[in-house]
């Protein structure tokens, strides 16, 4: 079974969270920080869509 693609947000906000200086597309260029760059941008689409909308709308911290 193959890993779902990330999409473009959650590539973007990994290479921010990677501190590398290099530009998304540099990255994607270079096979090794691809790799890392859609792993790391998976388990933020994985976090993302955990996140409770009406939890935090009714501001329900638990």
């Amino acid at each position: 079974m193959a890993a779902p693609a990330p999409d473009q947000t959650a590539l973007e906000v990994a290479n921010r969270r990677m501190r590398t200086g290099l530009a998304l597309e540099q990255a994607l260029a270079h096979p090794t920080l691809r790799i890392i760059l859609e792993n790391r941008a998976r388990y933020h689409m994985q976090r993302r869509a955990r996140t409770d909308v009406k939890k935090l709308q009714a501001n329900d911290n638990d």
